[in-house]
């Protein structure tokens, strides 16, 4: 054999590979990482996604709740991780789109370090305010702020997060002075809303704060994203209401580690893309405050791209930093 047929044959060889792996696939358990406790949005997805998934495929599927840092600590992981699709990362808009301008250095790369599978569900997030704040629409609060700069202040989850960048939004979407109260987490920010003492308005995810809405512990005047949601049809957006292009939200995707093999890719995209399409799931989901919307890798991609523009924008312009 001629040392020239060589590298024809093992290319030939490997293009022939790739499909069997993709039919074998998966050989063992799935790893699923959330960089998240186990409670919130991420892992609800997670556990959805990944208990149909051992029923449809035979093979369990472990989550595996990392927090910490910001969610690097479970983004590194899953860079580090062997590309053989057995590793899925049930990541968010800060690990993906905020972290890469909010940090000045990131122990992964977005681009290099991952491969798109599908987006998993989109959060629109609420602002509401205590019933005893005289505000009874966006109008009327953005007339508030403006008669007293700085008087107003609103509650976030914590700074760098969606909620905390969209207020950041607002602020300059709006024109307004208004004063960020980040707390640790949604528990103390939903907590503060309801004592009404503290902060005047929040921007909130809808999960937690829905069942609140609902009960007229809060008032909702408008969601963040370009389109009302089906759980709060009564609620119209920022964009109705005259902001012009406001359009946030907490989003979730899959991705795994890079130069893990298309037909992996494809596999796990048709298999994750059939569980949430199906009425079982995207009933379940819905029910939490989500909009189920999967999609090709392709389109992930593109989507990553256009919210990291969008926060790095958000980023700079309101001098937002952690590190």
């Amino acid at each position: 054999m001629t040392t020239t047929l060589i590298p024809i044959m093992l290319a030939a060889a490997a293009a022939l590979a790739q499909p069997a792996w993709a039919q074998e696939f998966p050989a063992r358990p799935i790893r699923m990482l959330v960089a998240f406790a186990p409670g919130g949005n991420t892992d609800i997805l997670a556990r959805a996604v990944g208990a149909r998934m051992t029923e449809s495929w035979g093979k369990p599927v472990v989550v595996d709740n990392r927090p910490g840092g910001s969610g690097m600590l479970a983004a590194e992981i899953v860079a580090r991780a062997a590309p053989d699709g057995h590793t899925v990362f049930v990541a968010s808009t800060g690990e993906l789109s905020i972290n890469p301008s909010l940090f000045k250095k990131l122990p992964y790369d977005v681009q290099r370090d991952y491969a798109p599978v599908t987006l998993g569900t989109v959060s629109p997030l609420l602002i509401v305010v205590h019933p005893s704040f005289p505000a009874k629409n966006l109008k009327e609060l953005l007339d508030a702020a403006r008669a007293k700069p700085g008087a107003l202040s609103y509650a976030s989850v914590g700074v760098g997060t969606p909620q905390h960048l969209s207020g950041e939004l607002f602020k300059m979407a709006t024109g307004t002075q208004v004063v960020h109260v980040p707390y640790k987490g949604g528990a103390p920010a939903t907590t503060a809303l309801l004592g009404g003492q503290e902060v005047q308005f929040g921007f909130v995810g809808m999960g937690p704060i829905i069942p609140h809405v609902k009960a007229g512990r809060v008032r909702a005047l408008a969601i963040s994203t370009a389109k009302r949601s089906a759980a709060v049809p009564e609620v119209p957006t920022l964009q109705e209401q005259g902001v012009a292009d406001f359009d946030t939200s907490i989003w979730f995707a899959f991705v795994v580690p890079a130069k893990t093999p298309k037909g992996v890719v494809d596999k796990l995209n048709a298999e994750i893309g059939r569980i949430l399409r199906g009425t079982d799931a995207r009933d379940y989901l819905i029910g939490t405050g989500v909009e189920v919307t999967p999609g090709s890798p392709g389109e992930l991609a593109r989507f990553i791209r256009s919210e990291t523009d969008k926060y790095r924008k958000i980023i700079q312009a309101s001098g937002t930093r952690i590190d």
